[in-house]
């Protein structure tokens, strides 16, 4: 009997370290909510990295860039009024007249400010302007228009991000909204109740790259796509019989 009791209990004890062993490499996840003086937490510049898409705009010559990148061999297609190039493995870009110039890990005014200085015997005051057209969100759950929403810049509102993605169901969505935003180690879950999303401060709230939008469908709302999915099925059915009834009416 003792040594059933202690075999018992040692293959608890395994039981329990497998499971400490296996939440470990499990990302932490900390849920946060809104509260009545919220503190806008903001990350620090975006550091440009390799296979970011750029856009170069020259804000003080009569063309997007010196010399024009339409005539430029090897340039891209200039409709979006910039040149456009793309960050290298090696975290370098290809510009016209310069050759390469290292991007990566500079911030957007950083890029900038070192076109400036190699441009300056080229372009008379050059001034640059540099977008990340690369930058996402993801949109998912009670919204018109679940997917992936490019930012028109490093950090966009909550309000612009759910406008883009068709605005909220209401019909189908739940009491909450939530930010959920981190890498795979660390997760933050930001949550929001519906009657705040009046308030200036949350619709304002900086949307970052790479975070998720999270609209909670609310219970009576699931019983609804469940029910449409159950018609949709059973319509071929429903006309079958339809069909078949007027076959047999016709032949009486």
């Amino acid at each position: 009997m003792k040594f059933q009791t202690a075999t018992s209990a040692a293959l608890l004890w395994l039981v329990f370290l497998s499971g400490c062993k296996s939440q470990r490499n499990l990302p932490e996840i900390r849920s946060e909510n809104f509260t009545d003086n919220p503190v806008q937490q903001t990350k620090s510049a975006y550091l440009i990295k390799s296979g970011d898409k750029l856009l170069v705009n020259n804000l003080n010559w009569f063309s997007a860039l010196f010399p024009d990148p339409a005539k430029t061999s090897g340039a891209s297609d200039t409709d979006t009024g910039g040149y456009q190039t793309n960050v290298h493995e090696d975290g370098t870009i290809n510009m016209p007249e310069i050759g390469k110039i290292h991007a990566a890990g500079l911030t957007r005014a950083g890029l900038a400010d070192s076109l400036a200085l190699r441009y300056k015997d080229i372009v008379h005051d050059p001034i640059f302007e540099i977008t990340i057209t690369n930058l996402r969100v993801k949109v998912l759950g009670a919204c018109n228009i679940q997917g992936v929403i490019a930012l028109d810049k490093e950090t966009q509102s909550l309000g612009e991000v759910l406008a883009k993605a068709g605005g909220i169901k209401f019909n189908e969505a739940g009491d909450k909204i939530q930010i959920i935003r981190g890498d795979g180690q660390e997760q933050k879950i930001i949550a929001y109740d519906f009657q705040q999303l009046g308030d200036p401060r949350i619709m304002n709230l900086a949307v970052y790259d790479n975070d998720i939008i999270y609209i909670p469908p609310s219970k009576e709302g699931m019983r609804s796509v469940k029910l449409a999915r159950k018609l949709i099925l059973l319509q071929p059915v429903l006309i079958a019989l339809n069909l078949a009834l007027l076959v047999i009416n016709i032949t009486r």
